[in-house]
């Protein structure tokens, strides 16, 4: 399998045709592999039918009780993605999809993190996502965190406490998960 190009969005929404349009026309023209959504807004069970002539292969997690919330996991066609199984949680919050593409197992995780609370929020997913982790784990989403204020932040401050956010930083080293865009980007 040629190298992945994974794309994370959160579209405030997934349900415009415009955006919808919008949004496909750019993934083709940057030749994405896997879309990640957060925000989509979809109603668990029901889903509108993504399929696109670019992104055949969907998986959402949609909430029972907020549309703000959902998260979504699309494949380009050519991704020869074998599903193997899923985890999602009944408020829309993420999205964990394991499967095959050639004979490399991944572990696509989708996440749109509590907008308060964020700490107690991860707290309770971590070991889920321990659980159901294997070799090759993808995970995007919206965390809503700065993860590097002194970096992504214009004010360089954090809404979490210094001392939440290494623990936070700790938790994800511990399971091995590395921020890419950081690591490829250390200083922007």
């Amino acid at each position: 399998m040629a190298d992945l190009c994974i794309a994370s969005y959160n579209v405030k929404g997934f349900n415009s045709p415009s955006k919808l349009r919008h949004i496909f026309s750019f993934l083709k023209r940057e030749k994405c592999s896997v879309l990640l959504l957060q925000e989509t807004h979809f109603k668990f069970n029901h889903y509108p039918n993504l399929s696109h002539s670019y992104f055949l292969h969907w998986f959402h997690s949609g909430s029972n009780s907020s549309a703000s919330r959902g998260v979504s996991i699309g494949f380009r066609k050519d991704v020869p993605f074998q599903y193997c199984s899923h985890v999602q949680d009944a408020k829309g919050r993420y999205i964990m999809l394991k499967g095959l593409i050639g004979n490399q197992l991944y572990t696509f995780i989708n996440i749109y993190a509590s907008n308060t609370n964020q700490i107690a929020w991860f707290s309770d997913l971590l070991p889920t996502m321990e659980a159901f982790q294997e070799i090759g784990v993808i995970l995007g989403g919206d965390f809503n965190v700065t993860m590097k204020p002194i970096l992504d932040s214009t004010s360089q401050k954090s809404a979490l406490f210094n001392k939440a956010l290494r623990h936070l930083h700790e938790d994800l080293h511990n399971l091995s998960l590395l921020d890419a865009w950081r690591v490829l980007n250390p200083s922007t």
